[in-house]
């Protein structure tokens, strides 16, 4: 489908959209994101090297999944 066909067909939908649809597919096209949005700043970087360097250090000093998620259990 050609970009000219994909725009003919979202101006009939939208011609024909009650206002809830309208307001979803303005939220959708709005909330975007650029990969940008989800760039590390360098203190997240250099805390997430630290945190690997730890761990292929020493791989066995973490806790497992299970572990953490009855640790968690037991606090709610």
């Amino acid at each position: 489908m050609s970009a000219e066909n994909i725009k003919d067909e979202l101006h009939q939908l939208i011609e024909n959209a009650d206002e809830q649809s309208l307001r979803i597919a303005l939220s959708v096209l709005k909330s975007e994101e650029t990969e940008a949005d989800y760039a590390l700043s360098s203190e997240h970087k250099e805390l997430l090297d630290k945190r690997l360097d730890e761990h292929e250090k020493n791989p066995t000093s973490g806790s497992s999944w299970q572990e953490v998620r009855k640790r968690i259990e037991k606090r709610i």
